[in-house]
């Protein structure tokens, strides 16, 4: 096989996938659900075969990998539609802790054990069983978790004090260029961000790598 037929192979694949992959739903890898990981095993399964086997072309990896997501989005549109079928492919929330005891045969259910249950808490800072009123293991495999009230966090609420919404904040330059849709959306014009990074000691965007602006904080810089 030619090295320009490998790299051909290497194109496509790379396009057909990041195409499949958007179309079929963004999703991180530590929130795969089951029915998510078979169908990205058998993508790496079909991008192997196109690129290393002889025998493979191009528009038959195409046909299969267009006929298998059409499988997945047809599942995704009847798990949508057919609540059970859903919770078949992608399972349910287990309750391991409710009312702050440990309920051990939904531990078993969840194919953990105790040592398991409380590393998953150690990594969100519970360091003991008696802080937690309820615990979930979601579908992905992760552990929800609510405490109890006396171990909670106080929020502005409980202190009776005045917060102010988050906003998130414009990025206005990116490795020396100006983000001119980001400007015109927030009201503001090339003219009156030189002038601020001027004021910065910043007289040549070409200087700046990162530059944001938020309307309470003003505009923040940070050069290359």
């Amino acid at each position: 096989m030619s090295f320009g037929l490998i790299a051909l192979k290497i194109i496509v694949g790379f396009i057909s996938l990041f195409f499949v992959l958007t179309i079929t739903g963004r999703i991180g890898v530590s929130q795969l659900t089951p029915i998510h990981f078979v169908f990205v095993l058998l993508l790496d399964d079909f991008l192997g075969h196109i690129i290393y086997e002889k025998s493979e072309n191009i528009m038959e990896y195409l046909f299969a990998v267009g006929l298998w997501t059409l499988f997945m989005l047809l599942i995704q549109v009847v798990s949508m539609k057919f609540p059970k079928f859903r919770t078949f492919l992608q399972g349910k929330p287990i309750f391991i802790i409710q009312k702050g005891q440990l309920d051990r045969d939904a531990i078993r259910k969840a194919k953990l054990d105790v040592n398991q249950v409380r590393s998953l808490l150690r990594q969100q800072g519970i360091f003991s069983m008696r802080e937690v009123e309820f615990g979930i293991v979601e579908p992905d495999g992760k552990l929800s978790v609510g405490l109890k009230a006396p171990y909670k966090n106080p929020t502005i609420k409980d202190l009776n004090v005045t917060g102010k919404n988050i906003t998130l904040p414009a990025m206005l330059v990116m490795d020396g260029i100006i983000m001119r849709p980001a400007l015109a959306e927030h009201g503001l014009d090339e003219k009156w961000l030189k002038q601020e990074l001027e004021q910065s000691g910043y007289g040549d965007v070409k200087r700046v790598f990162y530059a944001e602006w938020t309307k309470d904080g003003g505009l923040y810089v940070a050069p290359k």
